[in-house]
């Protein structure tokens, strides 16, 4: 996939000025991989900014955000989410002297937020700023004007660019920033971070102070007069506390900086472990966990398949055990429904954020269709339609048959049986 050019990037600001304004910032999630903005018009769009080093780029989705939130919280996320919400989309304007680089400003009556998109390769960022303040993405690099292309390339569609880009997310192409670089970067700011601490512990035990504060206790001690003490210990001292009082302060800061220092010391060793153990450490691909078996906790009858991403797709034998199974589903897990057969329903169990490509959903949905239809009413070729949802959206109807539902926010997959 290739970064937006110039000109792709022009034509995208210049389209979504049109289909954005007006529209109200009403979602942020924000994970390792970038950002997703979601607005509220009349429909529900998304804004994702695939913050991919080398090949930045922005799209916009129409009820249907690809990103998920991420395990731990990103600071912009939370700055935008306190400064930007409920903001209208006002305009986005290309900094025309840095090149690849849009203001999106956001505003209403009383206050206002800018967020700065950086799409040039090796220098994306995200930097938000509002009300005098500033947080970006990565740390801002000084921006240039960019060199001018002679023959640029022909420009591509928004919608080859959408194309071109959930065609690699259904191959599995990049799914996120490369697990073996993350792992490094995190491990080059856990090494900073620990040789850092290492120097100040350094600085603590090599320090004389006790003996300054001993000297101080002594003089006091011998001499008996504040008011006379040399300049180099006045520090050590304070003159509105009694004689008595500043020499058993003395000595007792003296003793507690000789403690501080056994503990550094102590301290120092387990560190230095810590520094050489982690030099070494080299890169392990953890083995996807299992979500724990569905069919068990719901205390439910059917049928379930295992699936290669680690997921595991599980049929109810009736409308109550497809009841319970889906009340004790995990609001990520995926639910699946065969259009124009009642009662057709699997439900996905996966972990939280673990991706499952259309690849499983299809195999799932052929697999859902030979376990809950009749032999005689499936062939070979015969198309089907599937609605995929998160758990999340789906309620069943009160005091309606059991089993039927109400859904939103589906996506809608096609399905060609390839045997009966």
């Amino acid at each position: 996939m290739k970064a937006l050019t110039q000109q792709e990037l022009e034509t995208f600001v210049d389209h979504f000025n049109a289909v954005l304004s007006g529209a109200q910032l009403q979602d942020i999630i924000a994970n390792d991989r970038g950002l997703a903005l979601g607005f509220r018009l009349q429909v529900h769009f998304w804004m994702v900014l695939d913050l991919i080093p080398n090949t930045p780029i922005a799209l916009v989705f129409e009820e249907y955000c690809p990103f998920k939130k991420g395990p731990k919280t990103k600071p912009v996320g939370l700055f935008l989410n306190s400064h930007g919400k409920n903001l209208l989309f006002d305009k986005m304007v290309i900094k025309e002297p840095y090149g690849r680089v849009v203001d999106l400003h956001l505003k209403n009556s009383q206050k206002s937020c800018v967020v700065e998109i950086r799409l040039i390769p090796k220098q994306c960022n995200v930097i938000v700023h509002a009300e005098g303040k500033s947080i970006a993405w990565e740390k801002p690099l000084d921006m240039k004007a960019p060199p001018v292309v002679e023959n640029p390339p022909v420009p591509r569609s928004i919608v080859e660019i959408h194309e071109e880009w959930l065609t690699e997310q259904k191959q599995g192409v990049k799914p996120s920033l490369d697990p073996v670089a993350q792992w490094e970067k995190q491990k080059q700011k856990d090494l900073e971070k620990k040789r850092r601490a290492l120097e100040e512990l350094q600085k603590q035990i090599h320090t004389d102070k006790e003996l300054l504060w001993y000297e101080a206790g002594e003089w006091l001690k011998v001499n008996g007069d504040i008011e006379q003490i040399p300049a180099h210990l006045l520090p050590c001292v304070d003159t509105k506390q009694t004689l008595r009082w500043n020499m058993e302060n003395c000595f007792t800061k003296a003793k507690q900086v000789v403690h501080k220092k056994d503990g550094a010391s102590d301290r120092l060793q387990i560190l230095m472990g810590e520094i050489t153990k982690l030099e070494q450490t080299r890169y392990s691909p953890k083995q996807q966990q299992r979500a724990p078996d569905l069919m068990k906790a719901a205390d439910a009858k059917g049928r379930k398949l295992h699936l290669p991403s680690g997921a595991v797709a599980y049929c109810g034998k009736s409308a109550a055990d497809n009841l319970a199974l889906l009340r004790q589903a995990k609001s990520w897990d995926f639910w699946l429904h065969l259009k124009d057969f009642p009662g057709a329903h699997a439900i996905i169990h996966r972990q939280r954020d673990q991706l499952i490509p259309d690849s499983e959903l299809l195999e799932v949905s052929e697999w859902l269709a030979h376990e809950s239809l009749s032999e005689k009413s499936l062939y070979p070729g015969q198309k089907l339609a599937i609605v995929v949802v998160e758990t999340r959206f789906v309620r069943p109807i009160k005091g309606d048959k059991l089993g039927r539902v109400n859904y939103h926010s589906e996506r809608t997959l096609f399905l060609t049986l390839r045997h009966s």
